[in-house]
């Protein structure tokens, strides 16, 4: 029985990276106007392992990488150059980053949704309802 589910445990993850990203890109809009305010992004755990990003561990305390945004790191977006007041949000940028997130967020939701359709088209021995 917990096989059945784990099909939508990376959908499940995926819904929970976009969210947090949303977030952030928000926090960048939100301080568009912020004198010295760097832009900042999530990066998936994917592109950190690609050794864009590596996570070091300065204390065998400190707490394992994981939690809601399953090792996704909080980045500085240096795409952007800063403006005369040191901020390097550009609108427009944000904007574009927000909508494409939002779509991506949005086409996870559809296939967790199709998938549970078909899990519930099963679980009533394909008489639909």
């Amino acid at each position: 029985m917990s096989g059945l589910f784990t099909v939508l445990a990376p959908l499940e993850r995926a819904l929970d990276y976009h969210l947090e990203r949303q977030n952030v890109l928000n926090g960048n809009v939100a301080n568009v106007n912020t004198p010295g305010y760097k832009a900042r992004d999530l990066v998936q755990p994917a592109q950190a392992s690609e050794g864009k990003l590596a996570l070091q561990t300065t204390n065998g305390q400190h707490l394992a990488a994981g939690g809601a945004n399953d090792g996704a790191q909080m980045v500085e977006d240096t795409t952007s150059p800063a403006g005369l007041d040191g901020n390097t949000v550009t609108l427009e940028k944000e904007m574009s980053k927000m909508m494409a997130n939002s779509l991506r967020y949005d086409a996870a939701t559809e296939v967790i949704s199709r998938r549970l359709a078909m899990l519930r088209y099963a679980a009533s021995d394909g008489s639909g309802s």
